[in-house]
């Protein structure tokens, strides 16, 4: 009690503490790079318990005034270690080397809405991937570079098309029925990442089989717009207990995004052209008819001589799609610079990534201007936006039950088939499936065009400050809004189109998206007596629009694409829009000498989706983290840390009411019926509780850091689906009921083995494993995701793995295989010797399954590679009952990137004119997989970012190699 009156009236004068008015003097500094010597611009240094800061410039000077007397000046930079330097009365300059911080000790991570505190005294395990880490290759979309560096996140990908489509599951299940996704933020915008489908459903009926699911069409999440070229770092907060501050949106975590900022300084320009190719990684192969016999076996009596079968004659139509081999270029652009009020960083990319089958690509280009300026002593505002343009075509892939799709139709033709186009210009028509895929991925358009603007702003008044405390009132705001069009083009000469008696298809997409939020924050610091303290708090208000329009126009009048030209058109709309209010409020204190840090915090949201939409729900954190450090002995530091929290995750939009269906039409009258699904009066968000405990430390005079950590989700209140009586008029309702827990442990090592002027090497390794258990089921078990248990099927049971897959064995459902692997380990290897780097990730996941029904296609009409070795049998297995045969473990080693680049000599660029640095590269990414699946990528998942039902292979876009050139240039 005393102590808590302590901090109150600590808190009280500060805030009535006069201004800053002692006598000053002004210092002038120097900070630089202690192995080579460079200047460090950016570095912040600081008074030591007071709250004066300067920062330095692009030649890695600061001028800055300081009490009179003697003060000891805190230096900290990002990407290096903080130093103390103690200046006399009569000192008026200063030099100070940083050392780097290979293992990010002392970073600053996000802890709320508007504040944040180093690594070192951190009570949660966030990782941070840097922007530098960003760039060792290239890639289509921000989580493909996540892929393999953050212990605790699982990234798979939904296609092997360019352009994206990944899901990012982060700390194991968090939900049955809900969202999957991480929260994204943005420069303090949230984000869109909603993945709208294309409407290719409406050729190939994916969705009108035995899985229902509307997520099969090869779809992008739109996170994938954005540029990693543009941005500084990435924080993860990977669960509840570190993002219980964002509410009831958080519960799957939130991944916090800084673009690039301008330094104060001379202008600096960046220039960066790539160039490169993408192969395939992975084919599956078909089988070689080595006599007539066969062929008729497979195909029916007559059919070699039919086709004139000739033994030895092989036509591989796989690696006929699968030609594209053309070259992808990238080129960026930043100037950045200014004065110590006025600072800016202007971007622009451009880059064009084919992908390796014919006709799909993907293009992006992007603007981005971020400014911070300083208006009078107190006052400070800052402007960051950035207009995307993306367009890409994805081809047909994925599941379908027209026989149109690529893999689909490969998989019941023979390879005696020839599919390529004739000297004429046509194609063959294809006996053997519904279409040719060869003439399909030559005729057919899927594009997808987006226009895209995200745009923040903040501002910050400094409204007291004096040497101890600081009171600032932050207002932010963002918007993010983009209109997304899907224009799918299927001619009537195409071979299936004719097939359902309306030749032609056109359809048009036409998506409209804004995100807008609004912040205000207060943020009241105090630092003396042996301690600080940070108080906040605020509130936030977020408003997501989404509408959807969909036209589809069939039999089309001479092969017009004009949606217009068709007989019969066909017109949807969806439309959704959710806000969110919320209210926090969070206290963190520093004692001990910096030593022991106490977090505490509390959320309450206000949401639209909750049947309640006025009903405030909380959701409280604690945290504490306390460091031991020796400066003697093999450890140098340990922290102990412990976190508890709680985040939301929010049901779907309408879920909370009953739903009308406007397509009853009696006598051209049009009329309204409701669909089966009673909207539910106390529905609301599923809670997830976690909590975290973990021991960090840095031993040989801090060339090894390692981090444990072990946490526990308890995510109550699920969203189920119950039937109801006949009787009551409705076939079901969704309503909150169960529970689901979490457990998981996370790893990282971190080894320096060599560190000196010419050399540097740094070795990194993280672990994770989590497994997830129904444990309270109100519900009988049901089944989610996959065809059934004749395939395989993911079954919600009480007591049971909540991605464990059943399937029908002799006659009884068992238990088959299981989503989640057994664990997974990663390897990054830097090494720099004098004007060379080397890189490398390793990626290694042990255990899993998948569910290979693409082999099972191949195999039941007998032309997979090994059909007669192995394939027979398969389908034979499975014929009599077993769907075990073609549950697949998904065990892989892959190398995902490799790269090796030369640091040109000043002497080298000179010729350029004011060419400060020059570098070139060679990276590849996915060189090289090795896994016992048969399948095209162990790690696919067809049917999108759904939180239980993945690793399904149904007929995807393959995956690819690829190779890159870089220059790199600094003016």
């Amino acid at each position: 009690m005393k102590f808590s009156r302590s901090l109150l009236v600590a808190g009280v004068l500060g805030l009535l503490a006069p201004p800053l008015a002692a006598q000053t003097r002004t210092v002038q500094g120097t900070v630089k790079d202690s192995l080579a010597g460079t200047p460090v611009s950016g570095a912040e240094v600081a008074v030591r318990g007071t709250t004066i800061r300067g920062v330095t410039s692009s030649d890695g000077t600061v001028t800055i005034a300081i009490p009179a007397g003697a003060v000891t000046l805190t230096v900290r930079a990002i990407g290096y270690r903080r130093r103390d330097v103690p200046l006399g009365s009569s000192d008026g300059s200063f030099a100070v080397s940083l050392t780097r911080d290979v293992f990010k000790i002392e970073e600053l991570v996000v802890t709320g809405q508007a504040t944040g505190t180093t690594r070192e005294n951190l009570a949660n395990a966030i990782a941070t991937v840097s922007g530098e880490d960003l760039n060792k290759h290239p890639t289509a979309s921000i989580e493909q570079q996540l892929e393999g560096r953050v212990a605790g996140a699982e990234i798979s990908s939904n296609s092997g098309a360019p352009g994206g489509g990944l899901q990012v599951r982060l700390r194991g299940i968090t939900s049955v029925n809900a969202t999957a996704s991480p929260l994204y933020v943005v420069d303090g915008v949230i984000v869109s990442d909603v993945a709208i489908a294309s409407n290719s459903n409406a050729i190939t009926a994916a969705a009108g089989g035995a899985n229902p699911q509307l997520t099969q069409d090869n779809q992008v999440n739109r996170i994938a717009d954005l540029n990693p070229t543009e941005i500084e770092s990435i924080e993860i907060l990977k669960g509840a207990s570190a993002s219980a501050i964002y509410g009831g949106r958080a519960s799957n975590g939130v991944i916090v995004i800084t673009t690039k900022k301008g330094i104060a300084g001379s202008t600096r320009v960046n220039a960066t052209q790539r160039f490169g190719v993408a192969t395939t990684a992975r084919t599956l192969g078909t089988r070689q008819f080595n006599s007539a016999a066969e062929v008729d076996a497979a195909f029916g009596a007559g059919t070699a001589a039919a086709f004139n079968f000739q033994p030895g004659v092989f036509y591989d139509n796989e690696k006929f799609l699968l030609d594209q081999r053309q070259l992808a270029e990238q080129t960026s652009l930043d100037v950045s610079g200014g004065t110590d009020n006025t600072k800016y960083f202007l971007s622009g990319n451009v880059e064009d990534q084919p992908g390796i089958v014919r006709s799909t690509y993907f293009q992006r280009q992007s603007v981005r201007l971020n400014i911070d300026q300083k208006i009078g002593s107190k006052l400070s505002a800052s402007l960051t936006t950035n207009v995307l343009h993306t367009k890409g075509d994805r081809g047909l892939t994925n599941n379908d039950n027209t026989g149109t799709s690529y893999y689909i139709a490969l998989s019941s033709t023979p390879s005696f088939m020839d599919l390529r186009q004739q000297a004429d210009g046509s194609f063959p028509v294809n006996p053997f499936a519904s279409s040719n895929p060869l003439q399909t991925a030559a005729l057919l358009s899927n594009v997808e065009d987006v226009w895209r603007v995200i745009t923040g702003s903040k501002i910050e008044l400094h409204a007291r400050t004096t040497e101890k405390s600081s009171l600032r009132l932050i207002g932010s705001g963002g918007l993010d809004y983009f209109s997304q069009r899907n224009s799918i083009f299927s001619p009537p000469q195409l071979q299936f189109e004719p097939g359902d008696g309306q030749p032609g298809t056109s359809l048009k997409s036409n998506s409209n998206n804004l995100n807008l939020n609004l912040d205000a924050n207060v943020v009241h610091t105090y630092s003396g007596g042996g301690f600080s303290t940070t108080t906040s708090f605020g509130a936030q208000y977020v408003r997501r629009d989404l509408d959807i329009q969909r036209v589809e126009a069939r039999t089309l009048s001479a092969g017009q694409s004009n949606i217009d030209a068709g007989t019969q058109v066909r017109a949807r709309e969806q439309r959704s829009l959710i806000n969110t209010l919320g209210f926090y409020g969070q206290e963190e204190v520093l004692l001990l000498d910096n030593k022991l840090l106490l977090t505490a915090g509390l959320r309450a949201d206000q949401n639209s989706t909750n049947a309640n939409a006025s009903k405030l729900f909380l959701y409280p954190k604690v945290a504490g983290s306390y460091r031991l450090s020796s400066s003697t002995g093999f450890v140098n530091a340990l922290k102990l840390r412990a976190a508890y929290g709680q985040a939301g995750n929010e049901p779907f939009y309408g879920q909370r009411f009953t739903a009308l269906n406007p397509t009853l039409n009696i006598q051209g009258i049009p009329g309204l019926n409701v669909i089966g699904i009673i909207g539910n009066p106390n529905l609301h968000a599923e809670r997830s509780k976690e909590i975290e405990v973990g021991l960090d430390g840095q031993m040989a005079d801090s060339r090894l850091s390692f981090e444990a950590t072990a946490y526990q989700k308890n995510i109550t209140d699920l969203l189920l689906t119950r039937n109801l009586a006949t009787s009551s008029g409705f076939l079901q309702e969704i309503f909150n009921g169960g529970e689901l827990r979490t457990r998981g442990v996370e790893l990282a090592l971190g080894v320096i083995p060599v560190q000196n002027k010419s050399t540097n090497w740094y070795v990194r390794t993280s672990f994770s494993l989590y497994r997830s258990v129904i444990t309270s089921l109100p519900v009988p078990p049901f089944q989610t995701g996959g065809f059934g248990t004749s395939l395989g099927a993911w079954q919600i049971e009480e007591g049971k793995s909540a991605t464990q897959i059943v399937g029908s064995v002799a006659g009884s459902d068992k238990v088959i295989g299981d989503v989640t692997p057994r664990f997974k380990m990663s390897f990054i290897n830097d090494l720099s010797w004098r004007r060379f780097t080397l890189h490398g990730l390793l990626d290694y996941s042990q255990g899993g399954s998948a569910l290979n029904l693409t082999e099972l296609l191949y195999d039941a009409v007998g032309v997979s590679k090994d059909f007669v070795a192995a394939g027979g049998n398969r389908i034979s297995t499975w014929a009599g009952g077993d769907a075990s045969v073609y549950v697949e473990p998904a065990t892989y080693v892959k190398l995902r990137e490799l790269s090796v680049s030369y640091e040109l000599p000043k002497g080298a660029v000179s010729w350029l004119g004011r060419a400060r640095t020059g570098r070139l590269s060679f990276s590849g990414r996915n060189l090289f997989t090795s896994s016992p699946y048969k399948g095209l990528d162990p790690e696919v998942s067809n049917f999108g970012n759904q939180p239980i039902a993945r690793g399904i292979d149904v007929a995807p876009y393959p995956p690819s190699r690829s190779f890159y050139f870089t220059i790199d240039l600094g003016f």
